[in-house]
């Protein structure tokens, strides 16, 4: 037995040695140098907070993949953000809205804008309401377009209403006021949801008129008006009977918050779609069957909500899905940008559409499919510094 005991230490002593020598070898070792061919450079972008949460992911990520790089992103909203790339104050300008025809116009003179779906999401209805047995209303109340149309038109005043008691049987709705909550800045989450009621309400589109960024919302015997998706859903969760239109990452990030719900909203073939990562993405799948623009065309009427709202055959789809938008110009050439500036630009974009699709998932953001990858990478190939092809 001693010598079984003197046979392990000896054992244990050899490996320690042999673990010394490795670790010697590895401190000693020159640290192992980027392979990047990137030069330092700081990247700024502004626009839409419908892809905040996802962007502030990203920006991590991609730090650490790049870490000579700096990504600032300013989240404005999409009307600023369209502002501020038009003026060229920015990297990038981002929308959750493709430009309108008047936006187009108001480029700068000689200048190409390119468009880049780098992800997509859902507008949620969000609600905060206590039911009149007093517990309070979960995820999954169900609406119709109609039904949120006539919330918004003011014409629907409270939870108990005939209209959302057929659509909830069962469910003790109580005789709430509505207090409607929407954004006080130009939002791309307001263009997707007013793009649905557009759609689903005659009445909303004759007397509100075609979806918009920053739509004319009607007088409500209640309403709120808050800056940005993170203050649209605070007043949501601060006001008992308030619904809104919010980018589900607003809630999915909010998880353990006990008064902020969404709900299920009817799709063409009938079905009540609660969203989720899935049917959103059956959503995109579909609303871009028919193929999209090619990257330097105008996407002014580019619509996931328009391709899927009478689409039947698609019965598991969420029907208020969007795409989100960075905007680079062609010619990178500039307001004295420097090479190093535009190729860290457009390498951070190409990180975005190739490497950073998964990141969102637990967030609610929909990674691209194939065929939307496919035109992006096809546009970021356009973009030229000096005449040359930056990738």
């Amino acid at each position: 037995m001693k010598n079984t005991y003197i046979i392990i230490a000896a054992i244990v002593v050899i490996v320690i040695i042999i673990g010394g020598v490795f670790a010697y070898i590895y401190i000693s070792a020159p640290a192992k140098k980027s392979t990047s061919t990137l030069a330092a450079a700081t990247v700024n972008g502004a626009g839409g907070t419908l892809v905040y949460p996802l962007m502030t992911v990203w920006q991590g990520a991609y730090g650490s993949a790049e870490p000579q790089i700096t990504v600032n992103y300013n989240p404005v909203g999409s009307g600023t953000g369209i502002t501020d790339f038009t003026k060229q104050l920015e990297d990038f300008g981002e929308s959750d809205a493709p430009m309108t025809a008047v936006q187009y116009a108001a480029l700068p003179s000689g200048t190409t804008a390119l468009t880049i779906p780098i992800s997509a999401s859902a507008v949620v209805p969000a609600y905060n309401l206590k039911l009149a047995n007093g517990t309070v209303a979960q995820d999954g109340l169900k609406f119709t377009g109609a039904v949120l149309a006539d919330i918004f038109l003011g014409t629907i005043t409270k939870w108990n209403d005939p209209k959302i008691v057929a659509l909830n049987p069962g469910i003790p709705l109580p005789d709430t006021l509505i207090t409607t909550v929407h954004r006080s800045d130009g939002s791309g989450t307001m263009f997707a949801f007013t793009n649905f009621l557009y759609d689903s309400s005659s009445t909303w589109a004759s007397q509100v008129g075609k979806p918009s960024t920053s739509p004319a919302w009607p007088s409500a015997p209640a309403q709120i008006a808050a800056p940005k998706n993170a203050g649209v859903a605070a007043a949501i969760a601060e006001t008992n009977g308030a619904i809104g239109p919010l980018e589900i990452a607003y809630i999915l990030e909010n998880t353990g918050q006990t008064s902020l719900y969404y709900g299920s909203v009817q799709n063409a073939a009938g079905n009540y779609i609660l969203a989720t990562v899935t049917n959103i993405a059956a959503a995109l799948q579909a609303g871009a069957a028919a193929g999209l623009p090619a990257g330097n065309a105008a996407w002014t009427s580019v619509s996931i909500v328009n391709n899927i709202f009478n689409d039947t055959a698609a019965t598991t789809v969420y029907p208020i899905a969007t795409l989100t938008y960075a905007l680079v110009y062609q010619n990178q050439n500039y307001n004295s940008r420097s090479y190093a500036e535009s190729a860290a630009t457009v390498n951070f974009l190409s990180w975005i559409v190739n490497s950073g699709q998964s990141l969102g998932k637990g967030l609610g953001y929909v990674p691209l499919p194939a065929n939307i990858v496919s035109v992006d990478d096809a546009t970021l190939k356009l973009i030229t510094y000096s005449g040359t092809a930056i990738i």
